[in-house]
C-alpha cells in the first residue's frame, strides 16, 4: 500500500495528523505511545499493520483521510 510510508511518519512523529474521525485520533495516539516504548522495526511493522487494517476496514469512511494522507 502506498500509504506505508505516511503511516510510519506518522506513527514515528516525524508529521503530525489531524482526523475529523476520533476513531482514527484515538489510533494515531496509541499507536505513538505503543512506538515510542519500543521502537524497533518489528514494533513500527506491527504498528503500520494495525493502521493498514483499520483502513482496511473503515475504508467507506476513511476516503476523505486517505487523500489527505497520500499529500503528507
Amino acid at each position: 500500500m502506498e500509504l506505508d510510508l505516511q503511516f510510519e511518519k506518522i506513527i514515528r512523529k516525524q508529521v503530525k495528523y489531524e482526523s475529523a474521525i476520533l476513531g482514527l485520533n484515538l489510533l494515531i495516539s496509541r499507536l505513538q505511545r505503543k512506538y515510542s516504548l519500543n521502537e524497533s522495526p518489528e514494533e513500527l511493522s506491527k504498528c503500520v499493520d494495525e493502521m493498514k487494517a483499520f483502513f482496511a476496514k473503515y475504508a467507506s469512511i476513511l476516503e476523505k483521510d486517505m487523500e489527505a494522507l497520500q499529500r503528507l
